[in-house]
C-alpha cells in the first residue's frame, strides 16, 4: 500500500464511516455502546431461515479474544452453499455493521479490514464484520465452479445480499436491536459486489465503498485481460514485450508527463492529461547488438496497443481503456517468452467456465478466441447477471445512501477509465446536482490496484 494511499483512504473510509477524526477511537453522533443480550451460543439455537428467505445452518459459535476486545464468531451456510462468517463485539459495539467484499474470483471468506486501515473505530473492535465466500470454495483464480448456474447466481449477487439479510437477523437476535448504519466495503471483484448491492439493493447499506471495481465484469475478465494477452503474442504463441523491458518504458513516461510533486518523484498527478507518444521510446537501431536499454520496433507496438485497450480490425474500442499512463512497472506481462502473465492466468479460466453461457469451453489460449465482435457480442450474453454497470442509482440516493468510487491511477488490473466510464454514466443518467448528493469518485495517483 502506497504512502498516498495509506494518508487518502483512511480519511476516505472514515468520512463514510460517519466517524469524527478528532481522536482515533471517537465515533460522530455519539452512539452508546451495545451489549449482547444472549450469549454467544444461544445463537446456535436459532434458525434464521425464515428471515433469510433460505434454509441457514449455523455451523458453530465461538467467543474469540484479540487485543481489540472479544468477540461472538458465527459460521454458517446459506443454501445451497454460500459460507459466512460474522464477527460481533461483546464488550463495545458501536451499533455498526461492516460487510467486507472479496476479490477474484472469491471462494474464500476474509474478515480482514486492510483496506481500513488507520481508521481505527472500524479496527478496534466496535462494527459486526461479515463476510462471504459468495458460494464455492477454491483459489481467488479457481473458475470450477460457475459450471454450476446456482453458484453463478450465487457470486453474481445472492451471496452478498443474504449475508447482508443474515447478518442483521443475527445482529437483532443478539443484540436486541438493529444497527444503525451498515456499511459495505470492497475492491477489485469486491467493488463490483459494492456497487452490485447499490444497484440492485440499496436498502442493504447506508454507506458503500466501491474500491477499483471490476463493473464490467463480463468485458473486464475477457477483452481488458485478454486485450494484455494477445496483443503481445507471435504467431506462435511466445510473448513480445517481458517484465525486464518495462522500466525504460516507465521511465521514458516520467520524462515526458508531469508528475505529483512537479518533480521526478515517480508519480503522474493525471495519466489522462499527458497524450502518448512513441516518439518518447528509446528506439533500437535496426543494426543494434545490445538491446539492453532499447525497445525494437516489435516491442513499441505492443506498448501502443496496450495504452490504446482492444479495439477491432475496424480501430472500434472494445473496452473504456486500456493500461494507464504510469502503471509500466506493474504490468502485466510475463518474465520469458514462454512465460505466463497475470492477465492470461485470470483470461483462461474465466472463458472457460464463468463468463459464457452453456457448459466449459475449450477455449486453451487467446488463439481459440478471437477478440472481435462476434465474441463481444457472447460474452454480452451474461453481462445482466455479473456486470454492476447500472447507472440508475435513483433507489440507493431517495434511501439516503453514500456512495464512494475510489481507483488508484496506476493500476494495471482494472482500468481507472472503467471508473471514469462509471462515474459520467451515473451523472449523465442522473444529473450532476442529483449525483453530486451521494456520489464521490476519488482518483489515486500513483496507486497500484487496490493499493
Amino acid at each position: 500500500m502506497t504512502r498516498l494511499l495509506k494518508t487518502i483512504l483512511p480519511v476516505i473510509l472514515c468520512t463514510l464511516f460517519g466517524l469524527s477524526f478528532a481522536s482515533p477511537t471517537q465515533a460522530a453522533a455519539s452512539l452508546p455502546m451495545v451489549l449482547p443480550a444472549l450469549t454467544c451460543d444461544a445463537l446456535s439455537a436459532t434458525d434464521f431461515s425464515a428471515a433469510v428467505g433460505a434454509k441457514v445452518t449455523i455451523n458453530h459459535t465461538e467467543m474469540q479474544t484479540s487485543a481489540q476486545g472479544s468477540w461472538c464468531k458465527v459460521s454458517a451456510t446459506i443454501a445451497p452453499q454460500i459460507g459466512v462468517q460474522i464477527a460481533l463485539p461483546t464488550q463495545r459495539w458501536s451499533q455498526r455493521f461492516l460487510q467486507v467484499g472479496c476479490g477474484g474470483l472469491c471462494g474464500s471468506i476474509n474478515l480482514s479490514l486492510s483496506n481500513a486501515s488507520g481508521c481505527l473505530p472500524a479496527m478496534n473492535g466496535e462494527f459486526v464484520v461479515a463476510a462471504t465466500d459468495m458460494g464455492h470454495h477454491g483459489s481467488m483464480m479457481d473458475a470450477s465452479w460457475a459450471e454450476d448456474p446456482q453458484k453463478r447466481i450465487d457470486f453474481a449477487w445472492r451471496a452478498n445480499h443474504l449475508t447482508a439479510v443474515l447478518t442483521k437477523a443475527v445482529i437483532q437476535t443478539l443484540y436486541r436491536q438493529q444497527p444503525k448504519y451498515a456499511y459495505f466495503m470492497g475492491c477489485s471483484d469486491g467493488g463490483r459486489e459494492a456497487l452490485m448491492e447499490a444497484q440492485r439493493f440499496p436498502q442493504d447499506f447506508d454507506g458503500i465503498s466501491a474500491g477499483a471495481p471490476a463493473a464490467f465484469f463480463q468485458f473486464q475478465n475477457s477483452f481488458f485481460h485478454g486485450w494484455n494477452v494477445a496483443a503481445n503474442q507471435r504467431p506462435d504463441g511466445t510473448a513480445i514485450l517481458l517484465k525486464d523491458r518495462l522500466p525504460l518504458i516507465h521511465q521514458a513516461v516520467l520524462a515526458h508527463c508531469p508528475t505529483l510533486s512537479g518533480v521526478q518523484d515517480g508519480i503522474l498527478q493525471n495519466p489522462y492529461a499527458c497524450q502518448f507518444s512513441e516518439s518518447w521510446l528509446p528506439r533500437c537501431p535496426a543494426d543494434a547488438q545490445d538491446r539492453s536499454t532499447c525497445l525494437t520496433q516489435e516491442e513499441i507496438e505492443v506498448v501502443k496497443k496496450l495504452y490504446r485497450g482492444a479495439y477491432d480490425s475496424h480501430g472500434a474500442q472494445f473496452v473504456a481503456g486500456g493500461l494507464p499512463l504510469g502503471s509500466e512497472l506493474r504490468w502485466p506481462v510475463p518474465e520469458t517468452p514462454t512465460g505466463h502473465s497475470m492477465s492470461e492466468m485470470m483470461v483462461l479460466p474465466a472463458l472457460q467456465s464463468v463468463l459464457l453461457p452453456g457448459g466449459k469451453q475449450k477455449i486453451q489460449s487467446m488463439r481459440d478466441f478471437p477478440l472481435n465482435q462476434q465474441n463481444f457480442d457472447a460474452v454480452a450474453q451474461l453481462a445482466p447477471l455479473y456486470n454492476a454497470a447500472n447507472t440508475n442509482l435513483h433507489a440507493y440516493q431517495q434511501r439516503g445512501g453514500k456512495l464512494i468510487l475510489w481507483h488508484g491511477l496506476a493500476d494495471d488490473s482494472v482500468s481507472p477509465a472503467f471508473s471514469i466510464a462509471y462515474y459520467r454514466g451515473v451523472e449523465a443518467e442522473m444529473g450532476h446536482a442529483a449525483t453530486d448528493t451521494f456520489l464521490r469518485l476519488f482518483l489515486l495517483p500513483g496507486v497500484a490496484h487496490c493499493g
